[in-house]
């Protein structure tokens, strides 16, 4: 069932533990074990580098790849080369989910 659910139910979970153990029917997320409910993705795959974090950084601030070109001095194919690497480090598929995932790891 929660497999389907998406990844809110882990994020939910791990902001109130409590709420897993107070109902029974809900999965626990033990201490090491963050990304191991149904349907999540481990944490991260490799950490960022510098320049990738700041990447997602300026997307996390819904920039477009063409802004985040200009303002970092690179082209738009190095934004799109750094955003590619960043969702297969963060098991992500979309600037919104990495964001998302990334602010969940305390990443952002």
């Amino acid at each position: 069932m929660f497999a389907e659910s998406g990844p809110w139910v882990g994020r939910i979970l791990r902001q109130d533990p409590q709420l897993a153990r107070l109902h029974s029917w809900l999965p626990s997320l033990a201490p090491g074990r963050a990304g191991s409910a149904a349907g999540e993705r481990p944490a991260v795959v490799e950490a960022l580098s510098e320049r990738e974090t700041e990447v997602l950084r300026k997307a996390a601030q819904l920039l477009s790849t063409e802004e985040i070109a200009a303002e970092l001095y690179v082209s738009a194919n190095t934004v799109k080369t750094h955003l590619k690497s960043i969702y297969r480090k963060l098991s992500a598929t979309r600037r919104s989910e990495a964001v998302h995932r990334a602010q969940d790891l305390g990443i952002l």
